[in-house]
């Protein structure tokens, strides 16, 4: 499995990479924050892809906890060394 279809743990550290053409919380776009809680849903049945079933909540750098959920696409894992 690669990182791009793997899921997303609690704790992990994060960049928002939202559609900067069609997101309407495109303002949030590269922003860093932490997965703070997952849910699961059944969407990944609907769209064959298993990663789209995780919804994620994500606690951003300045503490805010933005009121929208993210999926897998919507992030990439930042590389901590």
């Amino acid at each position: 499995m690669t990182q791009k279809a793997s899921a997303f743990q609690i704790g992990d550290r994060v960049k928002l990479i939202l559609d900067k053409e069609r997101s309407p919380d495109d303002q949030l776009y590269g922003k860093p924050g932490e997965i703070t809680d997952t849910e699961f849903d059944y969407l990944g049945e609907t769209t064959g892809k298993p990663q789209d079933s995780f919804i994620y909540t994500v606690k951003l750098g300045n503490g805010e906890v933005p009121d929208i959920h993210f999926r897998r696409h919507d992030m990439e894992l930042l590389d901590i060394a």
